[in-house]
């Protein structure tokens, strides 16, 4: 029997890269600028780098093709393991 909360195998993220509480404010030609201050992979908003951007690699226009983002994220603790040994 399977777990439910388990998926069955590996997927890509969801990678948001947000302005928060709406702040966009227009140049002086009105066109809307977004400034992103949040980062959430999955929902959860992370730790990043103000002295590294975040890049968005080369989109190609395919239903079934990813998007490559590289982020420097701040960590408190990585871990790198077998997924039934302890941490």
């Amino acid at each position: 029997m399977s777990d439910p909360g388990k998926q069955d195998g590996p997927r890509g993220a969801i990678i948001e890269i947000v302005e928060k509480d709406v702040t966009t404010s227009s140049d002086s030609a009105g066109r809307s600028i977004i400034v992103p201050n949040d980062i959430r992979i999955n929902g959860q908003s992370l730790l990043s780098s103000a002295d590294d951007p975040v890049i968005v690699h080369e989109i190609t226009m395919r239903a079934d093709s990813c998007v490559r983002v590289t982020l420097t994220l701040l960590a408190r603790r990585v871990s790198i393991r077998a997924e039934d040994d302890p941490a």
